[in-house]
């Protein structure tokens, strides 16, 4: 740490936050200029100022997002993330040795394992300091949890049932309930064979034999399975073509770029074959989640520099999330259409007998259609995290608001495996109270003055008083959710690839990405083996363009089942 820090930090209390005073630009001014003209020593003037513009500037740009904590954090201090977490784990390792002396494993309430598919911790985790024993057990994962395996039976050599013990007691030997051993075997993304077809020529007429080619090689370069892990190792794991072209190149199997995207070409275009009859589907659902996340596709930049004066230059990933009673449907568009209008397009297929649609999204106006009339609700995680971010500096409003939307979401928990009556009569019994207790307290701080209503803490109050009755739509409508963390939880998916391979290049090939990551993630949410899916989808082509409702992920194999009994 710099020894000019080292004195304002040691001074500094642990338990209480320093008092923040308000102060105008005219009063900062005057006590700069009250400190150039005193005669204080010059380098302490400086240091003086220095921690007035400090002590300014620093509120300010974290409020506003200007800077990062981690940018601040190398700027002041010069440290990284590195020699952060080494802090952190010496500080942890000298509090908590008991705890591991003990083998007990102490975890924040609502802690999470998986970091690709959850979203940030939910607010009743956050606003808890409770700890949790981790269960004692093995660490070994039973062999049910291998599901796509191939199964051998090893039957005794020596042994079977019906002959008379060996360790002759006169009894007869029967079957029990057999062991299961896991071996888990390595191979390589691509296996290529290679077939040498032998040839004979004639020494008089010179005619040439040629060796049948086994029914069992195929026809085709690269199978329907290699197709699949492709695309599935682009648009789900997120890995660059470039990268995969070198990774295979070192396991000596050469897959160049091109190659690569002609061949996932051909599973999207397998894909596209039941893709409008999801969206039927997707349209007649009745809770509709959407959302937008930020995209870059080449071509449409190209083509904004050549116009500048386009009224429209952003590109989003628009996801959709229908959920039914029977299963959940994912879409992703990438394109210059925001939600609101892909939104509008997908319930333009809407059968009108569905009735009105509950849908959730943030309060931003172009996530709305412009000509349907759908239940509109509002995420409260969106207004929770406006206040969890701003806790350091007001920490007193900020923690009460925290508490009480946790009291909601606690209750929420309780109510998993009722139905949309009995969740929607238990948060009016049990959560009515607790957000008119947030009203009162919201509204009473910014009609008492208390909290400056332009700034931050303000804006996150009015965001909420403005969007009340959106937000509270659970307590009126069965079936309206409380917020859109599922949603963006499947946005992490486009968003991970956009994070690796950047960007791109055609509308189309943004288009073909769109409609793979929705098969994808659909077959995810319906627990169905997505790499089995997209090989069916390719192998039966024929059949899907005639009866493409009976090749979905939730009945194709229903369908290969008759079609083998057949």
């Amino acid at each position: 740490m710099p020894p000019r820090l080292n004195g304002l930090i040691d001074g500094m209390s642990h338990d209480e936050l320093p008092k923040v005073i308000d102060k105008s630009q005219a009063d900062i001014d005057t006590a700069i200029a009250a400190i150039k003209a005193s005669e204080i020593e010059g380098s302490t003037k400086d240091f003086a100022i220095s921690c007035i513009k400090l002590a300014v500037w620093l509120p300010k740009a974290l409020l506003e997002h200007k800077i990062k904590l981690s940018n601040l954090r190398k700027l002041i201090f010069g440290l990284g993330r590195k020699n952060k977490k080494k802090a952190n784990d010496t500080a942890q390792s000298n509090t908590t040795g008991d705890v591991k002396n003990n083998n007990d494993a102490t975890t924040p309430s609502g802690s999470e394992s998986i970091e690709t598919e959850t979203s940030s911790p939910s607010p009743s985790a956050t606003a808890t300091n409770e700890v949790t024993k981790s269960k004692s057990g093995h660490g070994r994962l039973p062999h049910t949890a291998y599901i796509n395996t191939t199964e051998h039976q090893v039957s005794h050599a020596e042994y079977k049932v019906g002959d008379s013990c060996p360790m002759l007691c006169d009894g007869r030997l029967y079957c029990i309930d057999p062991g299961v051993i896991v071996r888990v075997k390595g191979q390589n993304l691509a296996s290529v064979h290679k077939y040498w077809i032998n040839k004979l020529r004639c020494a008089s007429c010179g005619y040439v034999f040629v060796a049948d080619i086994p029914h069992h090689v195929g026809t085709e370069k690269y199978d329907a399975a290699f197709k699949a892990i492709l695309a599935l190792q682009k648009y789900y794991v997120a890995i660059p073509f470039r990268r995969q072209a070198y990774f295979h190149s070192l396991l000596g199997v050469p897959l160049p770029v091109s190659t690569q995207w002609q061949l996932i070409e051909e599973v999207g275009g397998a894909a596209l074959l039941i893709f409008p009859t999801l969206e039927r589907m997707a349209a007649n659902g009745e809770l509709i989640h959407n959302d937008d996340t930020s995209v870059k596709i080449t071509d449409i930049i190209r083509h904004n520099r050549l116009h500048p004066s386009k009224e429209r230059t952003g590109m989003f990933t628009t996801g959709i999330l229908s959920r039914t009673e029977q299963r959940d449907i994912a879409l992703f568009y990438n394109g210059t259409i925001h939600a609101g209008e892909n939104m509008e397009k997908l319930l333009q297929k809407r059968d009108t007998k569905s009735g009105d649609v509950i849908q959730m999204c943030d309060a931003l106006s172009r996530n709305i259609p412009a000509s349907f009339n759908t239940i509109l609700c509002n995420c409260l995680s969106h207004g929770f995290r406006k206040f969890d971010d701003l806790k350091e500096f007001y920490p007193e409003p900020c923690i009460r608001v925290i508490e009480l939307i946790a009291g909601v979401y606690k209750n929420e928990e309780k109510t998993v495996g009722l139905t949309k009556q009995q969740r929607l009569e238990f948060h009016q019994k049990h959560s009515a109270s607790i957000m008119d207790q947030l009203y009162e307290y919201i509204s009473h701080q910014l009609d008492s003055k208390q909290v400056e209503p332009n700034d931050s803490l303000g804006k996150a109050m009015r965001y909420m008083l403005k969007h009340w009755h959106e937000l509270t739509q659970f307590l009126r409508i069965a079936g309206a959710p409380l917020d859109n963390n599922a949603l963006e939880r499947a946005l992490k998916i486009p968003i991970r690839g956009r994070r690796t391979w950047l960007f791109y290049k055609t509308q189309y090939g943004a288009m073909i990405g769109g409609v793979l990551t929705s098969v994808i993630y659909t077959c995810a949410l319906a627990g169905i083996n997505p790499l089995n899916y997209l090989i069916a989808l390719q192998e039966h082509k024929s059949q899907i363009v005639k009866e493409p409702e009976r090749w979905l992920p939730w009945c194709y194999q229903d369908t290969l089942a008759s079609l083998l009994a057949a």
